[in-house]
Order: structure tokens, then C-alpha cells, then sequence
């Protein structure tokens, strides 16, 4: 008897010893969430009944998930396996990389004596870069994992609490929330608008990136008005604008942490790829604060965050045509800022003053399932 279904793996689940059930279900949560289908289990393992390209490429992009294969599942009978191995190699020559798992220990040969005998019986070829293929041994049938797919990994989101992410719409600001979606975070978003009302900023690549997330998870993003600050900053030294901005950010999600009760907040912040992310204004922005600041792309250079970002499907939507608040600030910023300066035009502009009068104005945008629903 043979059927077939989706394969999903996860690796760093499988490390939380008592807590793993735990882990497992949120897992399997989000998986409805994202396919209209919750997997079922078996030994560790994570399977759907069905095997269409559309759940594979969601699943592949499944913070928890490691890898997704089709599987097929057959009687424990070795002639069966070796014939339905056969199909499956002929497809793609006799170069593979096979690996064979023994999860039912009491089966009478060994994973290697396994693995052995089907390099014989099927003349194959092994190779680290051949066609992989992963034979699971249960305790009721063999598993054939087949046409296998590296996903991203992590941990299951809403496993970590929830956070707030800073979006400006850029390339770095769409991938930074998918990387703490990864740790198991719940992320929503937090966008400064110039536009003259959040209706019109949300016409664009704004509404098109937040759906996007939304097919990971539901994402509220919150849109804050420009102008609140944009009129006081001309008062200041036009060099520390963009640094005072920056620290408006954070002062903005500092406090949407205390109304709506997120963990933390975290931004695309990568170390010295532009003037405000020199570790001098990091330090000048960033000082003070209650909560934990997360910059999940650090390290990262430019070409890494564009790849992820074209492995996401955000690259695209956010090299789009967007007036972007960083782009209205100072073009010539200070690279290493002074805190006493920063601390000295934030009181003379009134700062906290400006960050409740723009929250007053705050509006807020629901995503689920790639689609807003107000």
C-alpha cells in the first residue's frame, strides 16, 4: 500500500527535551494557520495530506520548519521499497544522497545495513550534491522523503512572545521582522508616515509588504504621522536630525510596548551600512531605554540582507517608489553624535510632547492571510 503526503522537519524543536510537545503544537498551529491544514504526527515527525507546490513553498518559508519533502509511505517490505526507489532514481540518474533513518529500533537491520544493501541493489552512485532522498524506517512502514527543500528554520512563531518591529518599508525593515519571526516571535509593525493621511500610505508598498507577513502570521501595522516631528526639528542642528529621528523611533515603539503590552522592539539596523547605524549614533540613539532593543541583521552586509530578502518575496515590494521619512532629514548627518547633544535637542524640541501628539493620530491596519481586512 502506498500513499503520499508533505514531510515537515523541524530541528531545533527537537532540543527542548520536556517542552518539545510544547513547541510541536505551536508549530502545528501555525502551520493551519498558514495551509488550512493541520499536520498530523508521527514519531517526532510532521506530516499533511496533501502535497500541492503552493502549501510546499508557504511551508518552506515556515519560521520552525527546517526542511519539507513529499513523502511516500509503504509497507515495511523491502522488495517494495527498492521498486518504488527505482521510479524515483530513474527520474534523476543513480547520483544520490541517500540517508537512511531506523526510528523503530527494533527493526532487524541496522540504518547502515540499510543504506548498504539499497547502494547495491540499485547500483547507486553516493554524493553529497546528488538527488537526495531520506529513508525513515517506523514501526509500521517504510517513509520515502523525496524531492526535498531546505526551509528557513527557527523557532515556531509565538513561542518567543510578541514584539514590535520599526518599518519604514526599506529592504532591511521588511526582512528584520521575518528574522524575529524566526526566534518565535509574534511581530507587528510600526510605519512613520509623510504622507499627507495613513489612507494614502497605505496604497502602496507599505499594505503589499504587511501582507505579505501575514501569510506567516495575522500582523497589525500601526501608522504614526510625520509632521508631529518634521515641525520641530527644524530647531535643532540640521546634522543631528537624522539621529533625533531615529531616536523618535524608538521613543514611538518604546511606548506602543506599554499601551499594547509588547515584549520588546527591534529594528533593521545593520552596523555601519549608513551614517545613523555607526556605533557612536547607535549608542547616542539608543540609550535609556526600558525595554530591549533587537537588531536581528547586526552583522549582516548589504548582499546577505538582499538575498534573504529575494528568499522572502519582499525584495521587489520594497525597492518600490516610496517617500520615505529618512529621505526628508539631513543629508549630511553626523557620524558619531554626541548623547549630551542628542539629550540636549530632545528636551528643546519637547520630544515626549511630539510622541503623544503623533500617537494621537495613530491608526492601525489588520492583515490576515495576505489580505487586509480593515
Amino acid at each position: 500500500m502506498e500513499k503520499e503526503a508533505i514531510s515537515i522537519h523541524y530541528n531545533e524543536i527537537a532540543l527542548k527535551g520536556k517542552l518539545r510537545s510544547k513547541f510541536e503544537d505551536v508549530l502545528r498551529k501555525n502551520i493551519d494557520y498558514e495551509t488550512g491544514n493541520l499536520a498530523s504526527t508521527l514519531q517526532g515527525r510532521l506530516f499533511l495530506g496533501n502535497s500541492d507546490e503552493n502549501t510546499l513553498n508557504l511551508l518552506k518559508l515556515t519560521p520552525g520548519v527546517s526542511w519539507v519533502s513529499k513523502a511516500m509511505f509503504i509497507d515495511r517490505d523491502t522488495d517494495m521499497l527498492i521498486k518504488v526507489l527505482k521510479e524515483l532514481v530513474s527520474r534523476h540518474g543513480n547520483k544520490v544522497n541517500l540517508d537512511v533513518r531506523r526510528i523503530d529500533k527494533s527493526f532487524p537491520r541496522t540504518s547502515l545495513e540499510v543504506k548498504q544493501k539499497l547502494i547495491k541493489d540499485l547500483g547507486l552512485k553516493l554524493s553529497t550534491d546528488g538527488y537526495r532522498l531520506r529513508i525513515e524506517i517506523t514501526n509500521k512502514e517504510f517513509i520515502v522523503n523525496y524531492n526535498i527543500e531546505k526551509a528557513i528554520g527557527g523557532m515556531p512563531v509565538g513561542s518567543a512572545g510578541n514584539i514590535i518591529s520599526l518599518f519604514s518599508g526599506g529592504i532591511d525593515s521588511a526582512v528584520a521582522p521575518i528574522e524575529m519571526m524566526k526566534r518565535g516571535c509574534s511581530v507587528d509593525l510600526l510605519h512613520v508616515y509623510a504622507m499627507p493621511d495613513s489612507n494614502l500610505a497605505l496604497s502602496g508598498k507599505i499594505a503589499e509588504i504587511a501582507s505579505r507577513l501575514s501569510l506567516i502570521e495575522p500582523v497589525r501595522l500601526y501608522l504614526v504621522p510625520f509632521h508631529f516631528f518634521n515641525l520641530k526639528v527644524t530647531e535643532i542642528n540640521p546634522r543631528y536630525e537624522l539621529v533625533l529621528f531615529k531616536r523618535f523611533l524608538l521613543k514611538l515603539a518604546e511606548e506602543m510596548c506599554y499601551r499594547y503590552n509588547y515584549k520588546g522592539l527591534s529594528t533593521g539596523d545593520s552596523l555601519s551600512q549608513v551614517a545613523s547605524q555607526t556605533l557612536d549614533n547607535i549608542n547616542a540613539i539608543s540609550y535609556g531605554f526600558n525595554v530591549p532593543i533587537f537588531r536581528p541583521l547586526l552583522s549582516h552586509n548589504k548582499e546577505e540582507i538582499i538575498e534573504k530578502a529575494k528568499l522572502y518575496s519582499t525584495y521587489e515590494m520594497s525597492i518600490k517608489s516610496y517617500k520615505d521619512c529618512c529621505s526628508l532629514v539631513s543629508k549630511k548627518p553626523l557620524t558619531a553624535a554626541s548623547k549630551i547633544k542628542v539629550e540636549e535637542f530632545e528636551n528643546k524640541i519637547g520630544l515626549d510632547k511630539i510622541i503623544n501628539d503623533s500617537l494621537s493620530q495613530l491608526a492601525i491596519a489588520s492583515f490576515i492571510h495576505g489580505q487586509r481586512i480593515n
